[in-house]
């Protein structure tokens, strides 16, 4: 069965390139839509409509707009676009100069907005709290409308289920939230030790996982718990096996759940994912990384007619993933090298390191390793029947957008490069860069901000001493980390998302050889000595590597180098994933049905083919 598992985005393992991952770690906003309850007027005016985000677990955004109007009491409206929800509205409304609150009553975990307005009236912020959890949130004026993202609606839980024996299986149900349906799948299977394990997920919040501590078949009494969000489900498995009628139990709330027998895993609609019949031939390989002694899994397409074709290697973005960049339902990488392969152009892709069916470990490697792997498959490649060995070039994406450059200069096989938002300043500057972004997208001040990145950078510094061990880095980190308790108030620690799980992760990827290399790279030093062909693109709206800084710097490295035959685009309106997006925000991801956007692919296919032609059998072969 597939398993979805929440990822590390928020340490700086996934935040510094990509940002890709599950929405949260618990069912956020569950269960709106109430009365609206009345609070007392206050002097100053807060009415009007606000934008903003609340920041999820791992440093992810929930986007929001909050419309609070000021009659004879204070009432209000929020919208939550991930979500679905339109106008849902609150309760207990209360302003009293400068705190602005507002509940969202008699749901799961009480969803508490308890905020402060600014002196100049521009902005509230302040915590968010639910079922014991405490985020932070932050609101700024706006007169923008909330776009519901792309892949709404999308299917609702099936009436009839199938038949089927005990509880293992795939299941769907939606909890009726009045004026939204929060659609969750549970997946069961059997552990070696005769037990259930069971996981969650939550599809109309990206596709967020959640394993359940416990789970039970007894007769037909049904128990699930995940214990980390203080939820629930018991029911009762009717007499054919095809649903359990029960009750959904979180923050003190219950609610009535069935859940119907599905024949597969509920997957978001990804109609770009491909579908046979193919025009093409796949096959799994593995190959050696003969320095590093690790094996290294993939798959070669070889399109269609007769080769010899130009073909490209895949590099994936930060963090191991696999041979398909998945995330969400999404699979990029396939999706490209789908649209390659009926354009005459082959292509291998393969696990990272650690991940999938191959071998190694990848925080425990460096950035040099992953460059070597990506030069292990380029000469895999170059020996295949069919490649021509003079137009093999490397795909990476993000920080694979580092790894290839690199890699180039290691193997005068690669013959081109085809780079989507790759990093073009120091990763160090990069890091702080994105962090400031972010904040300042969520509202914080300029001084906050600005104090916060003056103790990120004594942070960035120790991980940057070579001369320090694993050991020691570890020690003077968690000393920083004791210091910057009296450096922040807890309202400012809230605003920048720091607490006890954030700083955990922090020592875990901070003292890793894997980011301790990365944070050393100057992506400079590698495309200075490109003089091969080159396709930069970057996505408008792009939050993880800014378009504007990276694609200067990117351009102007490969101009010292003498490059004369590069290429550089910035496509409006495109995410860091180059989907068609509203804001950009990583939140957005899992929602968009688009996996990558068309004009992306055509620019990619069509530069290799003027290049290196398109092999037979392509409807754009070239002459």
């Amino acid at each position: 069965m597939k398993r979805y598992e929440p990822e590390m985005i928020g340490s700086a393992r996934r935040r510094l390139l990509r940002g890709l991952g599950s929405l949260c770690l618990g069912v956020v906003l569950l269960g709106l839509g109430l009365p609206r309850v009345a609070g007392a007027a206050p002097a100053v005016d807060a009415s009007g409509r606000w934008e903003g985000a609340i920041e999820l677990p791992q440093n992810q955004q929930l986007q929001v707009f909050v419309s609070l109007e000021h009659g004879d009491t204070w009432t209000g409206s929020i919208d939550i676009p991930a979500q679905g929800a339109k106008a849902l509205p609150l309760g207990n409304v209360v302003i009293e100069p400068p705190r602005v609150h507002f509940q969202i009553a008699g749901v799961p975990g009480a969803p508490t907005f308890d905020g402060r307005l600014s002196e100049d009236g521009s902005m509230i912020a302040g915590p968010f709290t639910q079922s014991g959890q405490k985020l932070h949130f932050s609101l700024r004026r706006s007169t923008a409308s909330p776009e519901l993202p792309a892949g709404k609606p999308v299917p609702a839980a099936p009436v009839q289920g199938i038949p089927g024996e005990g509880l293992v299986g795939d299941w769907f149900g939606a909890l009726d939230l009045g004026q939204i349906q929060l659609r969750l799948s549970l997946e069961v299977e059997s552990r070696q030790d005769g037990g259930l394990a069971a996981t969650f997920t939550s599809i109309d919040q990206g596709m967020t996982s959640f394993a359940a501590d416990k789970a039970s078949l007894e007769d037909r009494a049904v128990k699930v718990s995940v214990e980390k969000i203080g939820a629930s489900f018991e029911g009762t498995l009717n007499a054919d096996g095809s649903a359990i009628d029960g009750t959904w139990s979180q923050g003190g709330r219950s609610m009535p759940l069935t859940f119907t027998r599905t024949s597969a895993p509920f997957e978001l609609k990804r109609p770009q994912n491909p579908a046979p019949p193919f025009p093409y031939t796949s096959r799994d390989v593995s190959f050696r990384n003969q320095g590093a002694g690790i094996d290294l899994a993939g798959t070669v397409i070889r399109p269609a007619g007769e080769g010899p074709f130009p073909a490209v290697v895949f590099v994936t973005g930060s963090g191991a993933q696999d041979r398909d960049e998945a995330l969400m339902g999404h699979r990029p990488f396939l999706v490209i090298a789908d649209a390659l392969a009926r354009h005459g152009i082959a292509s291998l892709r393969y696990d990272d390191r650690g991940a999938g069916k191959s071998g190694g470990d990848h925080m425990g490697s460096t950035v040099a390793d992953f460059a070597s792997d990506a030069v292990a498959a380029v000469d895999f490649l170059a020996q295949q029947p069919d490649i021509d060995p003079q137009a093999i070039g490397i795909l990476g994406h993000s920080e694979g957008g580092l790894t290839g450059p690199w890699a180039a200069t290691l193997d005068d096989k690669i013959h081109f490069l085809v780079l989507l938002a790759p990093p073009g300043e120091p990763l160090d500057q990069l890091l702080q860069r994105q962090g400031a972004d972010l904040l300042r997208l969520n509202g914080v001040d300029e001084a906050l901000i600005a104090k916060a990145q003056a103790e990120q950078a004594k942070g960035l510094a120790l991980i940057l001493d070579d001369s320090l061990s694993t050991d020691e880095l570890t020690e003077k980190l968690r000393a920083r980390i004791e210091s910057e308790r009296g450096t922040f108030t807890d309202e400012e620690r809230a605003q920048l998302g720091l607490n006890e799980a954030a700083a955990e992760q922090s020592l875990q990827v901070g003292t890793s050889p894997w980011f301790r290399s990365l944070l050393r790279q100057d992506p400079a030093k590698y495309f200075e000595k490109t003089e091969i062909p080159v396709l930069a693109l970057f996505g408008g709206k792009d939050v993880q590597v800014s378009p504007e800084v990276n694609a200067r710097l990117v351009r102007a490295a490969l101009e010292k180098a003498g490059n004369r035959d590069f290429e550089i685009q910035v496509l409006p309106g495109l995410n860091h994933l180059f989907q068609h997006a509203t804001t950009g925000a990583v939140a957005e991801y899992g929602t968009i049905e688009e996996t990558i956007s068309p004009e992306a692919l055509a620019i990619i296919d069509t530069w290799i083919g003027e290049r290196f032609g398109h092999g037979e059998g392509s409807v754009t072969k070239t002459k």
